[in-house]
């Protein structure tokens, strides 16, 4: 990579070193921080938004009971502190801070949170997100149109006291409250009806900043610090400008000329990075999301355990990550990522417990295709992998494709491509023979991944069905065991997913961020991107 040396202009760089030195902090404040989107947003509505930069844009401007610190800890944020629930575990009874206010200086109270739920669970609402507030009592029932909304498990106790009952107890839950759920005004909520949060100037916010200049369709907007929020002399920028790249090396260009200071990078831009003068701005975070294949089931071939076994042992995940994503992701172990979930005695990660249950071994994959072929009655199999068609996507494809017909002989592999949403329809009518897909939660429990294999899940398109499996899932969902208790049947269903290969993860997603020297505060984590709040110029 080239760096570009303005000798002529060494002398007023300097100068603007000491200017910047003898400056107040309020002038330091007053600087744009400039980043970028992988996309555009699709929504401002918390209630709706359904894909990664809308949920990460929201979380700049809006904020819930509680939220997460610069660690990803959850900490109180509207709420006083952070509850223990009663009733078993079911109910949590909240105490609002006072000083919460809107961005046009209303406050913010408990109905707020009220409106905001039963109208996240109203079928009128349409939300592709009722699954975040699922546990709460009542709700899948209003969902479905069997019950009324206020009936929902959520009542204001006062002003400033809520309280919110699920419908058994959830060990997730304060996860939820950071990062998904949110109240809102329903006075300018309903003003705009259904058009709310579809541009800025029908978005309302209570968070630390507030969204401007997002007309709704184009690739830049702004968060602008918010006067009304509680902890206002906490935020130190007072502007971020956000402008939406999808190119890789116009990212790296842009953060290379100092035109944006925070980035995404992926593949070989990662690579090059590591190796360069970018290295000390390059920060690499491993995600709360599992890259996995799934098989249909409908399908006679593949309903062989053993066929499926052999396609995984041949597999050598080690080389994908490291030859063709380089991007910091890391070849998965298990179906739950590292780093979601420990011991809750000795601390160990989940995965170190489980160990790795999806090794490389050509031998072991041609002993098992010779199984497969014998209970099969076939020598030659010609099997198609559906993938999304992204770069990425397609890559890995290719390296599946690649791995089987190498080590698996006579069997043929084609690769079919395309858009996401053509995907998820392909796969929703079972019409596939074995695909890729990703999974990404905002929580932090097993449960989220293991139940990808489960006939509870929407999400297991190839219909696995597993008693012993279906078992072990729904004992993990009541959540009636004890914490030590509970962390081992998950271990038990994660060693028998993979024993039965009922879906067969790959990797696990890390993101690469370059983030400019001048810039501190800005931490991405396991379940989320940055706060802002948190960002400062040094």
């Amino acid at each position: 990579m080239k760096i570009k040396l303005w000798v002529s202009g060494v002398s007023i760089a300097l100068l603007g070193l000491v200017l910047a030195g003898c400056g107040s902090q309020k002038s330091s404040q007053q600087k744009t921080l400039n980043v970028t989107a992988s996309q555009a947003m699709a929504t401002a509505d918390p209630d709706k938004a359904d894909d990664i930069v809308s949920q990460a844009a929201i979380a700049q401007f809006m904020e819930g009971l509680y939220t997460t610190n610069q660690k990803g800890k959850v900490v109180p944020a509207i709420a006083k502190k952070v509850v223990k629930p009663t009733n078993d575990g079911k109910t949590y009874t909240f105490n609002l801070r006072h000083n919460a206010k809107w961005s046009n200086g209303k406050k913010v109270t408990a109905a707020d949170f009220v409106y905001s739920l039963q109208r996240q669970v109203d079928p009128n609402t349409k939300s592709q997100e009722v699954g975040h507030v699922a546990e709460i009592k009542n709700a899948t029932a209003i969902t479905a149109g069997k019950k009324a909304v206020k009936t929902l498990g959520v009542k204001a106790l006062g002003k400033y006291k809520l309280q919110i009952t699920l419908k058994q107890r959830v060990p997730y839950f304060n996860y939820r409250l950071a990062t998904e759920i949110y109240p809102l005004n329903k006075t300018f909520t309903e003003k705009y009806g259904n058009k709310y949060g579809t541009s800025a100037k029908k978005t309302l916010s209570n968070g630390p900043y507030v969204l401007k200049g997002w007309t709704g369709t184009n690739d830049t907007w702004k968060y602008e610090k918010n006067p009304y929020y509680y902890g206002h002399k906490q935020v130190k920028i007072k502007n971020v400008k956000v402008q939406t790249v999808k190119n890789n090396s116009t990212a790296e260009n842009l953060f290379q000329s100092d035109q944006v200071q925070v980035t995404q990078i992926t593949g070989t831009q990662v690579s090059e990075a590591q190796r360069g003068s970018l290295k000390s701005q390059l920060k690499i975070t491993k995600l709360n999301q599992l890259y996995f294949m799934l098989w249909n089931q409908k399908r006679s071939a593949l309903q062989n355990t053993d066929l499926r076994r052999a396609v995984s042992y041949a597999l050598n995940r080690q080389s994908l990550v490291k030859n063709i994503l380089k991007d910091g992701s890391v070849a998965a172990t298990s179906l739950v990522p590292s780093g979601n979930t420990t011991n809750p005695t000795t601390g160990k990660d989940f995965n170190t417990d489980t160990g790795n249950l999806y090794p490389y071994s050509p031998a072991k994959a041609k002993q098992y295709w010779k199984k497969a072929q014998a209970s099969l009655g076939n020598q030659k199999l010609t099997l198609q992998l559906l993938t999304n068609d992204n770069d990425i996507n397609k890559s890995v494809a290719e390296y599946i494709q690649a791995a089987i017909q190498k080590n698996l002989k006579g069997v043929t592999v084609n690769v079919k491509s395309v858009p996401l949403t053509n995907e998820i329809s392909t796969l929703s009518k079972g019409d596939f023979d074995f695909a890729t897909l990703s999974w990404s939660s905002d929580f932090q429990d097993p449960i989220d991944f293991l139940n990808k294999a489960s006939m509870t899940n929407s999400v297991n398109f190839g219909k696995f069905n597993n008693a012993k499996y279906e078992k072990l899932i729904s004992t993990i969902t009541a959540d009636k065991q004890s914490t030590k208790a509970r962390y081992q049947t998950m271990q038990q269903a994660a060693k028998l997913v993979a024993q039965e290969q009922g879906v067969t993860p790959i990797y696990q997603t890390s993101a690469a961020h370059l983030i400019s020297k001048k810039v501190g505060g800005v931490h991405f984590t396991l379940l989320r991107d940055t706060l802002y709040r948190y960002a400062y110029w040094k």
